[in-house]
C-alpha cells in the first residue's frame, strides 16, 4: 500500500520538505480513537471486509538535561464478526496491539538524537498510515541544523512493523540482521524552492538514492521533479518524475508523470515517494513502468473536501480514486476513500478519527 495522495498532500509536499524533526511536547498524554472499515472486491468472486476499532495512546516525558522519553501503544480490534480482510489485521487475520513507539530523545544545541521505536516519514521509509496502525521503526537517527537553511540526517534502521511490514503486529528485521543505513541533506533557502537528497544503503540488498526539488514560482503554482536510482538485490532501475499543481480559489488541479527505466523499482519500506502513486497501485515492481496522473480537489463546502484522481499505468490496470473528508470539529474527522482498479477490483475504506 501507499499513503493517500490528495491534492492537499501534494501542495504541502511542494512547499515543505518530506522530513521534519518534531521535538516532543513535554509531559503530555495524547492519542487517537479510530473506527475503520475496509472492503475489497477482487472481481474474481472474492469479497472481503473488516470493521475494526482501535487507535493509539502516547506519552512524552518531561525534559531532563536535554533528554526525554516517549512511548506509543497502538491497537486494532475487529468487531461484529466482520474480520476477513487482512489490511487492518495481522498475518493471521486477528486484531493486535503493540508498543509501536518506545524511544529516548535528546536535544543538544542544533543536534537532535532519537533512539528506539519511532514513527518515521522519509521518502523510502514512512508511516504509510492507510489502515488502522501505521508503520513504525526501530532506529537510531541524528538530525543536525548547524548549517544555514540545511538539515543533515543520519540514521540506522533495524526493525519495523505496521501495515506494510511482513508481519504486522511484530517487529521484524530489515535486510536480515544488517539493517538499512540512511544519510540525507535538505536545503530550504526560501519558501520558493527546496532541494533534498537521500541515500539508503542496504548491505547485500537494494541501495536507493533519491533527489527531489520543489519550486513555487507563485502562490497558486507548484512544480516538483524527482529522480531515484536503485541497484542490487531484487531491484535495479531508475525512475524520474515531474508534477505540477495549480490552485483556482477553492479548486485545485494537478498532473504528474513517472517513468521507470532499466528494470523494476521498489517503494522501499512504506508507500514510496512517487508522484503518480494511487491509493493502491504504484509504478513499483513492474519492468519499465510509466504512469500519468490527473487530479482535482474542491474545498469550497464548509468542513468538506472532495477529491478525485485518475492514474494511467502503461503496464497493469489503471486506477480511479475518489475521496471525501469531513471535519465535524477540531478533533473529530471522517474520511471515505473509494478506488476502482478495473480488472484488479475495487477497494473501499472509511475512517472516523477522534484525536485527543
Amino acid at each position: 500500500m501507499k499513503k493517500p495522495l490528495t491534492l492537499i498532500a501534494i501542495l504541502c509536499a511542494m512547499t515543505t520538505s518530506s522530513y521534519a524533526e518534531h521535538t516532543p511536547v513535554e509531559n503530555s498524554i495524547f492519542g487517537q480513537f479510530r473506527v475503520g472499515y475496509v472492503n475489497i472486491d477482487d472481481n474474481a468472486g472474492s469479497n472481503t471486509d473488516t470493521l475494526a476499532v482501535g487507535g493509539k495512546l502516547a506519552y512524552n516525558s518531561k525534559n531532563y538535561r536535554g533528554f526525554s522519553a516517549g512511548a506509543t501503544f497502538y491497537t486494532t480490534n475487529p468487531i461484529a464478526g466482520v474480520d476477513d480482510e487482512g489490511m487492518f489485521l495481522d498475518s493471521d487475520l486477528d486484531g493486535y496491539s503493540i508498543l509501536g513507539e518506545a524511544f529516548v530523545h535528546g536535544k543538544f544545541g542544533k543536534t537532535a538524537i532519537k533512539l528506539g521505536r519511532q514513527e518515521l516519514d522519509t521518502p523510502f521509509a514512512d508511516t504509510d498510515d492507510v489502515g488502522m496502525i501505521p508503520n513504525t521503526f526501530e532506529a537510531l537517527r541524528l538530525v543536525n541544523n548547524s548549517l544555514a537553511n540545511t538539515t543533515l540526517i543520519a540514521a540506522h534502521l533495524h526493525r519495523w512493523t505496521g501495515v506494510d511490514a511482513p508481519e504486522p503486529g511484530k517487529f521484524t528485521r530489515m535486510n536480515g540482521a544488517k539493517g538499512v543505513n540512511v544519510v540525507a541533506a535538505i536545503y530550504e533557502p526560501s519558501d520558493k524552492w527546496n532541494l533534498q537528497g537521500w541515500h539508503y544503503r542496504a548491505k547485500n540488498a537494494t541501495h536507493i538514492s533519491y533527489l527531489e526539488t520543489a519550486l513555487n514560482p507563485t502562490e497558486k503554482l507548484g512544480l516538483r521533479a524527482q529522480y531515484a536510482t536503485q541497484s542490487g538485490g531484487a531491484f535495479n532501475g531508475d525512475v524520474w518524475g515531474v508534477a505540477a499543481e495549480y490552485a483556482l480559489g477553492d479548486l485545485s488541479l494537478s498532473a504528474a508523470h513517472n517513468k521507470v527505466s532499466g528494470g523494476q523499482v521498489s517503494n522501499g519500506f512504506g508507500g514510496g515517494p512517487f508522484f503518480t502513486s494511487a491509493e493502491d497501485h504504484t509504478i513499483a515492481e513492474a519492468d519499465k513502468q510509466k504512469a500519468t496522473s490527473l487530479g482535482i480537489e474542491y474545498g469550497g463546502i464548509k468542513n468538506l473536501t472532495l477529491a478525485a484522481a485518475h492514474v494511467d499505468f502503461n503496464k497493469g490496470e489503471n486506477e480511479l480514486d475518489v475521496s471525501a473528508s469531513y471535519k465535524f470539529s477540531k478533533n473529530l474527522t471522517a474520511d471515505l476513500i473509494y478506488s476502482d482498479m478495473n480488472n484488479d477490483g475495487k477497494l473501499t475504506r472509511a475512517f472516523l478519527n477522534y484525536n485527543f
